[in-house]
């Protein structure tokens, strides 16, 4: 029996499986830049901001850049100057009257480019008999104080002949407040109201719905502004972010339908893609081809426009000097910016975070075996299997040539080899029991995060607004993180952006169960507080049960050394007695493997067949989004 070349063809055969599953443990050896923090402030209700904003949180366009973000939703600007105000912000989209306002308090902030234009409007119902500005005298005007939309009706109500302050009664309201009014209905008048001032996406939404009728209306410009702290000490980053807002428009004009459809589910709005895509034509850069032809300057236009805002908000009073804008701005941070652009790769973003509409719904999976592909642990399986099989036949016919007395009896070596399997089959089993058993702890941890986010969310309606509305907005964006986090167990940087994310998204929340305990230490505050530390909690067990706790590699070893010397005794009663059954011995080899393939597939989240589903989690999100 010629068995020797066979056995030499096997060897050689796992020294290559060996060698290519050796590779691709290796980790890349390709150097990190340090990771910049960047902290967000951005407003809910306007677009086109909305849509920018989703493409940098959903895709990995700062990822790739080195920067690590948290985006920190506002209803209206006056919060989100506060926050700019405390240093807890490092970018800020607004328009150039926060901008304003923040400056005149003392901010120490650039304006560094122009996100988009927008119109901001006053509106009426539909059948209102107020044709002109004019007929607004003695009328009540719903709008957000110191806002663009304020402005744009003191303003017209000045060139009309109007007193604003005598002869129009303006109501201060928040912008959600007032969406709500106007889809409250009314036909001539909304409730007490008579007119409301408010901009886009809103104007587009009730015009396509014949909700109201625009009385007047202006462009105004939103902004990117940088604190002068996070420049000095990350110029490199703020140029970084830049670059991706300018990709992000380029990814929004190739993908329009779909970044709008993530605004509409992420905002809850009532939003529509139509008015979406009307909000962002008013920019140039929505015409734009390529990614060369985007251009976030201030342009003459846009400077216009601050010098106006910078006026109006000195003479209502909500800066005690004349703000000095144009000193603010500085787009020596552009300009490098384009510079980048102009070199940058054209690979496409990575969408790391998909909208439940997107996800398809899979059931779910690091040390040394946590990196090698299924196949790999098939291929090795099956290889050292024969190879164990092969070489005990060898040594077992050899062995059979000696005289009777000089060898092993049959019987003594089937005994062998059925104890040795008996040991194989206890490993197997309690290898096999570990792998279930953290299966079902993620199933359990995962039905406990959904159950904690609900009770959560449910609970942030008894608080008032603006923390309901925010805190809401941030959970949304908090199961959508966790929806997609049992997808990248197996893959350490998309995890590690992910554990970011949500990690900062409970900070928010708990920094509003904060200034809500500060207000008034109740019951109600006090469940919406526990609630959030519920969350926590099952974030931390999801993650260990899913990255942290798995079968530890000498476990493996074991079970693999059990098998080889399992297989190489049963190759070697083979070869003592002769009856050798190559079926049977193939057949033997694959369910061996196969089996292996399974225990190592219920121990690998994320990455093999058996997922867990995530199911419960899309569910919630659904709920969340009605």
């Amino acid at each position: 029996m010629k068995v020797k070349p066979l056995t030499a063809i096997l060897s050689a055969f796992v020294l290559t499986v060996l060698a290519w599953v050796l590779f691709s443990y290796i980790p890349n050896a390709k150097s990190q830049a340090e990771r910049v923090p960047i902290r967000i402030g951005w407003q809910l209700a306007t677009a086109t901001q909305g849509q920018l904003v989703e493409v940098l949180k959903r895709t990995n366009l700062l990822d790739r850049l080195g920067l690590d973000p948290t985006f920190v939703p506002f209803s209206y600007g006056e919060p989100e100057v506060a926050a700019a105000l405390k240093g807890n912000l490092d970018v800020m989209f607004s328009s150039g009257q926060s901008v304003n306002n923040l400056l005149a308090r003392g901010g120490k902030w650039k304006v560094v480019a122009r996100l988009h234009f927008i119109p901001a409007a006053l509106m009426v119902p539909p059948d209102s008999p107020i044709k002109e500005i004019k007929d607004l005298r003695g009328k009540t005007v719903a709008c957000t104080f110191g806002t663009i939309g304020h402005r744009e009706a003191t303003l017209k109500e000045e060139a009309a002949g109007l007193n604003p302050d005598k002869d129009v009664n303006h109501v201060n309201m928040d912008i959600l407040e007032i969406q709500k009014l106007v889809e409250a209905g009314g036909r001539e008048k909304w409730g007490k109201f008579d007119a409301v001032a408010l901009w886009e996406p809103d104007i587009s939404m009730f015009k396509n719905d014949h909700a109201a009728r625009v009385l007047s209306s202006h462009r105004a410009v939103y902004l990117v502004s940088v604190s002068d702290k996070f420049i000095a000490n990350n110029r490199a980053a703020a140029i970084h972010f830049l670059r991706a807002i300018a990709q992000s428009w380029q990814f929004y004009n190739q993908f329009r339908e779909r970044v709008n459809q993530w605004y509409i589910d992420d905002s809850q709005f009532g939003f529509t893609s139509a008015a979406l895509t009307s909000a962002a034509k008013e920019d140039p850069n929505f015409a734009a081809k390529s990614l060369a032809d985007i251009d976030l300057h201030l342009t003459d236009e846009g400077l216009r426009i601050l010098d106006i805002g910078a006026k109006w908000s000195h003479e209502r009073g909500y800066t005690q000097s004349l703000v000095p804008i144009r000193q603010a701005i500085d787009q020596t941070l552009i300009d490098a910016a384009s510079k980048g652009i102009a070199g940058a790769s054209s690979e496409q973003p990575e969408v790391i975070l998909p909208s439940t509409r997107e996800v398809a719904v899979k059931d779910e999976s690091g040390d040394f075996l946590g990196s090698v592909p299924l196949i790999g642990i098939f291929l090795l399986q099956v290889a050292v299997t024969l190879c164990a099989i092969e070489a005990g036949q060898w040594l077992g016919a050899r062995r059979a040539r000696l005289p009777e007395n000089e060898r092993e009896s049959e019987s003594a070596v089937s005994a062998v080899s059925g104890a040795v399997l008996a040991l194989l089959a206890f490993i197997l089993a309690l290898t096999f029991g570990a792998a279930a058993s953290r299966y079902d702890l993620r199933r359990d941890a995962l039905m406990g995060d959904v159950n904690a986010i609900q009770a959560t969310y449910m609970r942030a309606g008894l608080v008032p607004d603006p923390y309901r509305t925010v805190t809401r907005s941030l959970l949304r964006d908090y199961v959508e993180v966790r929806m997609n986090i049992g997808d990248v167990y197996g893959d350490a940087d998309q995890l590690r952006a992910l554990r970011a994310r949500s990690s900062a998204l409970t900070d928010m929340l708990w920094s509003q169960a904060e200034e809500l305990a500060a207000k008034d230490s109740n019951d109600i505050y006090a469940l919406f507080s526990e609630g959030i530390t519920d969350m926590v909690e099952y974030q931390n067990k999801r993650i260990a049960f899913g990255a942290n706790f798995r079968i530890p590699t000498f476990v493996w070893v074991i079970l693999m050394l059990t098998s080889c010397i399992s297989m190489f005794t049963m190759g070697f009663q083979f070869g003592i007695t002769g009856r050798r059954s190559f079926p049977s011995q193939l057949a033997l080899v694959v369910t061996f493997a196969l089996v292996i393939q399974l225990i190592y597939d219920l121990d690998s989240p994320g990455k093999g067949f058996v997922h867990l589903n995530q199911q419960p989690m899309i569910d919630l999100y659904r709920s969340l989004s009605k």
